[in-house]
């Protein structure tokens, strides 16, 4: 009954367009050419996975320290980015019968950086991002791992920076401060 409320409110539709609107302002952020360009990260399915992911876990660590809005905001964005990668192997020929075994592969993969991720970034762990990074599979030269690292510090500052009621909305404005 509580779901007929909200949909008949419209919030469940509000959620829906919100949480599209974040997997688009991702998808852009994660498509920065530079990483891509200075050879950081490299320019195929599995890098951009890699660089939709890092954005991805920057944003829903960002909007799970709103509260409890930003975390149930935080799971309709998980959920859509990865119907997007559901979506984006489906167009590269991935067949039916293979597609459970690659979104279990990417989940895996992205919790794993996501977990290893909040430990560094939250200080609660001894390895710098950078590492983290490396051993993650994120970038495939060493001499690399730095920049990509202050290019995942910018982003997490320019997150800390926006304000509260338009994250909610869906407003990253990554475009203004970059």
């Amino acid at each position: 009954m509580f779901g007929q409320i909200r949909k008949w409110l419209g919030k469940e539709d509000a959620d829906k367009r919100v949480s599209e609107q974040w997997h688009s302002e991702i998808m852009a952020m994660a498509r920065d050419p530079e990483p891509f360009l200075r050879g950081w990260v490299t320019d195929t399915l599995e890098g951009r996975f890699a660089m939709a992911s890092l954005v991805t876990i920057l944003v829903l660590r960002r909007l799970r320290d709103i509260g409890s809005e930003g975390r149930v905001l935080a799971d309709g964005v998980y959920r859509e980015v990865f119907s997007g990668f559901d979506h984006a192997l489906r167009e590269h020929g991935v067949g039916d019968s293979s597609i459970a075994r690659r979104m279990r592969k990417m989940g895996e993969e992205f919790f794993g950086l996501a977990r290893a991720i909040d430990v560094t970034l939250t200080g609660k762990g001894d390895e710098p991002l950078a590492e983290v990074l490396r051993r993650n599979g994120i970038i495939k030269a060493d001499q690399h791992k730095e920049a990509l690292a202050d290019w995942v510090m910018l982003r997490e500052a320019e997150l800390a920076k926006l304000d509260e009621a338009a994250l909610l909305a869906g407003q990253a404005g990554w475009r203004k401060l970059a």
